[in-house]
């Protein structure tokens, strides 16, 4: 079925003067912003800006020796196709691009990408990128589930609060994956000035928030402006708390897999629509409610904690390193969790087990109310501990 790349064919020949922005154009700009464009496209718009066509030359110019996954483990390297077809369209071409910023800290447990497209008249988009191949970008992602606000969303609103704009303009913001929570939550906490020159603010299949962020008031002075976009199958985008108007969409793939945005079904400027979540989108949504609603707040602290020191005892900084250290990462982290006073051992594998074995009761949720080991939990005998779900971590 027809995707961005037909969308590309078909209308790549129409500039914006003749045919609006519309949600196809969001999703490829939120796709490009998945690229590096460090010391291609300034940081500061003061300090210029480069088009779409320039800065992809420099890019594959700079990048002749592109290896298998040039973005990353689960970055699909189909969007750098996307880009040089951009680079050739002319709707895309002599677009501007400006206010590229990457930083990752793992002191802060933060990644934040951010990146504007300029647009004819007085329009722009701003497209935060979502999780990249990073450990601490997955990192914060799980402080998602316990924390009221991440360092990635702060940055996204001071983002939108430096925007140079006037009353004359026309402000779109968007995301894909987490890049659609910061394009949200970056929206709701913006200045009012820059949240009047908002037009949309597009999640593509993002994550939700904590309830605070929908039930504010900020927010359902935007909501009309708020557009969430989810496949069929989605199960990111169902995560934590999210507004209940959302547009579902078709893909040409299935289950977790449709949250590559390359696979989004299109016809002319639209997605494809559908009656709604699939059976499997619906089950996840029950099943991830369930799951984490079961966990205290504090016990979802502990979990990312755990198991994300267990990641980093590798030594891997992302996705990529510890799919290439192969069996070694295993051994290293099984090393490192027989190394963990026995209280945290027991810990970790009750939360593990309450996360992905536990069974909803007769309510739909089960009782947190103590973070301990219950009759049910992993046992450690003989000095053994079970480790079959250490698996599960690896790519």
């Amino acid at each position: 079925m027809p995707n961005v790349f037909d969308y590309l064919e078909w209308r790549g020949d129409l500039t914006f003067e003749e045919t609006p922005v519309n949600e196809v154009d969001n999703l490829i700009f939120c796709l490009l912003s998945y690229v590096d464009l460090d010391g291609i496209v300034p940081a500061e718009p003061q300090k210029g800006r480069v088009t779409i066509r320039r800065a992809a030359a420099e890019y594959f110019f700079t990048h002749e020796d592109i290896q298998d996954r040039p973005l990353g483990l689960i970055v699909p390297a189909d969007i750098l196709t996307l880009f040089r077809r951009m680079a050739h369209a002319r709707r895309f071409r002599d677009l501007e691009l400006t206010g590229y910023t990457n930083t990752v800290c793992e002191v802060r447990e933060m990644q934040f990408s951010a990146l504007t497209i300029r647009l004819p008249g007085e329009q722009m988009f701003v497209a935060f990128r979502g999780t990249d191949d990073t450990i601490v970008g997955w990192r914060e992602d799980f402080n998602l589930s316990h924390m009221e606000e991440v360092p990635s969303q702060r940055m996204a609103a001071d983002y939108l609060n430096t925007l140079d704009v006037t009353p004359d303009t026309r402000l779109y913001v968007g995301g894909h994956s987490k890049g659609g929570n910061l394009a949200v939550w970056g929206a709701v906490h913006a200045k009012e000035e820059i949240r009047d020159r908002m037009v949309q603010i597009y999640s593509n299949d993002g994550p939700g928030f904590s309830a605070g962020t929908v039930d504010s008031e900020a927010y359902r002075a935007l909501s009309d402006r708020i557009r969430i976009i989810l496949p069929e199958d989605s199960l990111v985008g169902l995560l934590l708390e999210h507004d209940e108007r959302y547009t579902v969409i078709k893909s040409n793939r299935r289950g977790v897999y449709q949250h590559d945005g390359l696979s989004w079904e299109i016809l002319g400027g639209s997605f494809i629509c559908s009656e709604g979540l699939s059976p499997k989108g619906i089950r996840h949504d029950t099943l991830v409610r369930d799951r984490i609603d079961a966990m205290t707040r504090e016990e979802r602290k502990h979990f990312t904690r755990l198991m994300f020191n267990l990641l980093e005892s590798t030594g891997a900084k992302t996705l990529t390193d510890l799919h290439r250290g192969g069996p070694k990462v295993l051994i290293t982290m099984v090393k490192a969790f027989r190394d963990l006073p026995a209280e945290d051992q027991e810990t970790a594998e009750y939360l593990w087990d309450k996360l992905f074995s536990a069974r909803p009761d007769e309510k739909g949720k089960e009782s947190s109310e103590k973070m301990q080991p219950t009759a049910r939990s992993p046992k450690r005998m003989k000095g053994k501990i079970r480790i079959s779900w250490f698996p599960l971590l690896l790519p």
